[in-house]
């Protein structure tokens, strides 16, 4: 996040303090003067939109997740190559102080999206990029690729800015923190170096100098910047609530960091403030100047507190009882990439987020798809999993004792409190042979067999697919069977997915296509209904990747990756061939192989539901459909 409009300031009012710089000579200068290898710490989100935005990756169509791996691949080999070492954070959990401003971008990129999706329906093409979205679940998704090719990675327990800074000031072997989040202008930390204008091929990228910047633009000290930073609008004190103070000093109704700083900067010279947050009296001082009354100064207390290192706390504890073995794995599966921040927040906040993705109003929001299942996670988690009513022995807890509180983004749910959810339990006993032992979630992690996890992970689901079948499944293909299974015959509403498009899921996963081959890959006609298919689908991988980690993996996290299974831009490109020409043989590409193996996946996907062969013609979609043996 950030101070808005900071980053946009310095670079067009404050050139001089944008100066270009190569980082293999950073990196050089300071493997010498230390004697270590060089490291440079990595914002994990704003990477994301750097590896979208300046390559050939096309976002619109739900992910180019192989094209995306392989981009990843090659960003973290170029480092490599001159001998730096990346060290990448992401955010693990939004701080309850920053939920306000988490919210008003919510909303705002919701707006987007609806304007995304005009668009498409009048044009049929790519949005300009400056309505750029990152694919659904790419910024969870991303810190599992940089895992698996090896890299250093972390998820945080607090804000991810706090964290990048205070470990960058510390560590001697980092030389510099790559981001393009303004906040790291203002943190007295290392120096910060621009993701948006770094060119892979040169290693070169633009250092925002907070200290030339401060002394000879602002006329302040760098330990002054977080006031001036509070006092411009950041995300502990929004915008909108310093409206009337900026109208007031810049005599303006349409309000610009570059209207407002001169006399910002002059104010806080003037009034000697030096945005110490001990001093009570001062904080009282400018709260009153700025806002009219003392009512702020605590929010303004902890604005400043938040770019001073050493004043975060102690992170969140599990909020179950739990023994020291449980909550010691609760932390380093967090921390260590090994979980999705979601059983952390959940475990320790009771809560469950998610952003907007790239849906209209014409289907079922994605959020409420998969509530039930999640709701079943709640009740693994907090042992209340067991229906009383199928299995003799009751469950000695009170069903209603756990509320999650759920923010999720969606058309219709305005976000000004979160939704109170209750677990679900599960409608069948799926441990061990002993029906009389009732297992914790620390039996699951530290206990429980591969097979009796895969148990626990069909039952969540609550999959019409029978368990066997589940078994027999190649690992690359469980979790795409397992949605599409969920999606046609496990909700009560019936079918979310047409006969033709579970076909098309299919075959796209069994094309196997190379990175260059996708991108040669003519970009298809923008279809609306393919790219909620495509959100529709990638939702219920983050889904089931929640389900797996509170099975503690019955098969490795690699299995469940969409690179090995899906590619947004080829389900777009098959979903319009098979819309004017449904054919098996063409979307098998007349390959035999191909065509088997898509009759052999199709029965697993369609098994006890309503496209099963038994219960449809499937000649009807497709002329060319052969009925296996």
């Amino acid at each position: 996040m950030g101070v808005r409009g900071l980053q946009t300031f310095i670079e067009k009012d404050c050139s001089e303090a944008c100066k270009y710089v190569s980082i293999k000579q950073l990196a050089d200068k300071h493997r010498h003067v230390f004697n270590c290898e060089p490291a440079v710490v990595v914002d994990g989100m704003s990477m994301m939109n750097r590896l979208y935005t300046n390559t050939s990756l096309e976002w619109i169509y739900g992910g180019q997740w192989q094209q995306f791996f392989d981009e990843l691949k090659n960003f973290i080999q170029c480092f490599k190559d001159i001998g730096v070492k990346l060290i990448f954070f992401f955010d693990g959990t939004v701080c309850a102080l920053k939920r306000d401003e988490w919210v008003r971008r919510r909303l705002s990129k919701a707006e987007t999206v609806v304007n995304i999706f005009k668009i498409i329906r009048k044009s049929k093409t790519q949005p300009d990029k400056a309505l750029f979205q990152l694919p659904t679940s790419m910024g969870l998704l991303a810190r599992f690729a940089i895992k698996e090719l090896g890299a250093d990675v972390y998820q945080t327990d607090r804000d991810a800015d706090d964290v990048i800074a205070e470990y960058a000031f510390k560590h001697q072997e980092v030389f510099a923190i790559l981001s393009q989040d303004s906040d790291f202008i203002i943190y007295n930390t290392k120096m910060y170096l621009s993701l948006s204008h770094l060119n892979i091929d040169t290693l070169q990228t633009i250092h925002y100098d907070r200290q030339y910047f401060a002394e000879h633009y602002l006329q302040l000290y760098v330990k002054q910047l977080p006031l001036f930073a509070c006092l411009a609008g950041n995300d502990f004190i929004p915008f909108d609530k310093l409206r009337q103070f900026h109208r007031s000093i810049s005599n303006q109704q349409r309000i610009y960091l570059s209207t407002i700083a001169e006399n910002l900067c002059r104010i806080i010279r003037n009034e000697c403030w030096t945005g110490d947050l001990n001093n009570r009296h001062e904080l009282d001082h400018i709260s009153r100047f700025v806002f009219g009354n003392n009512r702020f100064s605590n929010l303004i207390y902890e604005g400043l507190k938040s770019y001073m290192f050493g004043n975060s706390g102690p992170p969140p504890s599990v909020c179950i009882s739990v023994n020291p073995n449980m909550e010691k794995a609760v932390y380093e599966k967090h921390s260590n990439c090994f979980n999705s921040p979601y059983i952390f927040n959940l475990l320790c906040k009771l809560e469950y987020e998610s952003s907007e993705v790239l849906e209209d109003d014409s289907r079922l929001p994605t959020a409420l798809v998969y509530r039930e299942i999640r709701q079943r996670c709640y009740g693994v988690l907090f042992n209340q999993f067991l229906n009383p009513k199928s299995h003799e022995k009751m469950h000695t807890k009170d069903e209603n004792s756990v509320i999650v509180k759920e923010w999720c983004a969606y058309k219709g749910n305005l976000l000004k409190s979160p939704e109170f959810i209750k677990p679900l339990p599960l409608n069948a006993y799926p441990f061990t042979e002993n029906k009389n032992t009732i297992l914790s979630i620390e039996d699951l992690w530290f206990k429980c067999t591969e097979i009796e996890k895969l148990k626990l992970f069909w039952s969540l689901l609550q999959l019409p697919m029978e368990f066997h079948l589940l078994t027999t499944l190649p690992r690359d293909h469980i979790v795409l069977a397992s949605i599409l299974n969920y999606l046609i015959g496990g909700l009560q509403i019936g079918p979310l997915l047409k006969p033709f498009e579970v076909a098309v899921f299919i075959t796209q996963a069994l094309w196997k296509s190379t990175s260059e081959e996708l991108k040669q890959l003519l970009a298809p006609s923008v279809d609306a209904v393919a790219v909620n298919l495509s959100t529709l689908f990638m939702r219920g991988v983050t889904t089931v990747l929640m389900v797996l980690n509170i099975c503690d993996f019955p098969f490795p996290m690699t299995h469940a990756m969409p690179w090995r299974f899906f590619d947004g831009k080829l389900f777009h490109y098959l979903h319009n061939k098979a819309k004017l020409r449904p054919s098996i043989q063409d979307l098998c590409k007349n390959e035999d192989k191909k065509i088997k193996d898509f009759y052999n996946l199709l029965s697993y996907v369609i098994s006890n539901t309503v496209y099963d062969f038994h219960n449809m013609d499937w000649k009807t979609i497709f002329p060319d459909f052969e009925y296996p043996l």
